[in-house]
């Protein structure tokens, strides 16, 4: 094989599957999708995760290889186009989203922030799918080369269809009691153990998230299957030589930009939810009787009202989606024109963005729960799966108040990034 970069390894290019795909054909894909991902939603549930028939649909329509540089042979497609097929699986299922999104997301992080000879390594065959646990965790110990990890490290959503496992680890220095610093490793899917925690009924909700705990016992990192960036929020990023991503691959999207993009995972999950629990008010309201007299609900005035309410705030939920994947692009695109820095300001006002869009879907998939009936209530009615997953994004970590508080010393321009 011949050589493709100036210091490369030799590789040749990988041609994508589909040379001709674009945006508009893989987001029908995906809506195409729909009837088939709520019919395992419950098999799904009780698994942890969806099954393999449903990872091979994702894989042959191209899924996967959106946010794929195209040296590995991926499309390169742009964030609005990504989030358009998340929003659709969600529509389909909100836990199978979850689990699809955050393991096909990262293929981007080590397209970033990882040097040549780890992208090579890690994605030179064309299948890179990772969770990224994003919570420092477990201990990783300098040794010659890289590093030696042990820990577990809990909720790596998408790890069970995953090909690695991509994770936030403390560094203890020789002698010392106390982590020195955080790095994010990567490891092979198939040197960690996957515990069996999720799904059964183990959660309230996202049930089909695949979550696992993921377990490492003295496992070898090699050092350039880290990276020390601040891959949130750019606080560690000098701008004006761009990332490894960006010098190998010529696109400014490999930037990173990653706690907005992070975050769009639950507004297009969300939107998705919202948009299925309005279209299953509307199957609920022609066939349920008023609960006094023999008129059925779609004749009731508050009921209607209940399901135009909940359908623009749906619609609203997507619209914030759209336009802060959007800005997110925008944002690529003034860098590659003039270089300039992208703030970790700027990242926060996104986060808050998509945050608010998945709060309007949360609103949505609530005012539907609410206005269904007691049928809404029985286990086996997805009314009350899209309730109890849009619950598990209301209790999430990065979906708290504190973003609003960053929002605010944003615009001071004071907001410097969670390692500022």
């Amino acid at each position: 094989m011949s050589s493709t970069t100036t210091g490369s390894p030799a590789f040749t290019p990988l041609p994508p599957p589909e040379p001709e795909l674009t945006p508009a054909e893989v987001v029908a894909r995906a809506e195409a999708m729909i009837p088939m991902l709520r019919a395992q939603q419950q098999e799904a549930d009780d698994r942890g995760h969806f099954s393999d028939e449903v990872l091979q649909a994702f894989r042959d329509a191209g899924f996967y290889r959106m946010l794929q540089p195209k040296l590995f042979g991926g499309y390169e497609f742009d964030t609005e186009t990504f989030f358009e097929v998340v929003y659709r699986i969600a529509a389909g299922h909100p836990g199978t989203a979850w689990c699809f999104c955050l393991s096909a997301t990262h293929v981007a992080v080590v397209a970033s922030y990882f040097d040549e000879q780890a992208q090579y390594e890690l994605l030179g065959d064309g299948e890179y799918r990772s969770p990224h646990r994003a919570v420092p965790g477990g201990r990783l110990t300098p040794v010659a080369g890289g590093y030696r990890a042990s820990g577990t490290w809990a909720f790596s959503s998408g790890i069970p269809v995953s090909t690695h496992f991509m994770a936030d680890g403390f560094v203890y220095e020789e002698g010392s009691e106390q982590p020195t610093r955080v790095v994010t490793f990567v490891a092979r899917k198939e040197d960690v153990e996957v515990l069996p925690d999720w799904g059964h009924g183990a959660t309230l909700g996202m049930q089909a998230s695949g979550s696992n705990s993921v377990k490492i016992n003295d496992l070898f990192i090699p050092e350039h299957w880290t990276t020390d960036h601040d891959i949130l929020f750019g606080s560690k990023i000098d701008y004006s030589e761009g990332t490894p991503g960006t010098r190998l691959h010529g696109n400014p999207r490999y930037l990173g930009l990653f706690d907005p993009t992070y975050h769009m995972s639950f507004a297009a999950n969300m939107a998705g939810a919202a948009r299925a629990a309005v279209e299953r008010l509307a199957e609920i309201l022609p066939s349920t009787k008023q609960i006094l007299g023999a008129e059925k609900m779609a004749q009731d005035p508050d009921a209607l009202r209940a399901l135009g309410k909940g359908a623009g705030l749906a619609d609203a939920s997507h619209a914030v989606m759209v336009e802060c994947a959007r800005r997110i692009d925008r944002l690529h695109a003034r860098w590659a024109e003039d270089g300039q820095p992208i703030t970790p300001s700027e990242l926060i006002s996104l986060h808050a963005l998509a945050r608010r869009g998945a709060l309007l879907g949360c609103e949505a998939v609530q005012l539907c729960f609410q206005s269904a009936g007691a049928r809404a209530s029985l286990s086996k009615d997805p009314m009350q799966r899209y309730l109890r997953d849009s619950e598990m994004y209301l209790i999430h970590a990065s979906s708290q108040p504190f973003v609003d508080a960053a929002r605010g010393a944003a615009e001071f321009g004071a907001f410097t990034g969670m390692l500022g």
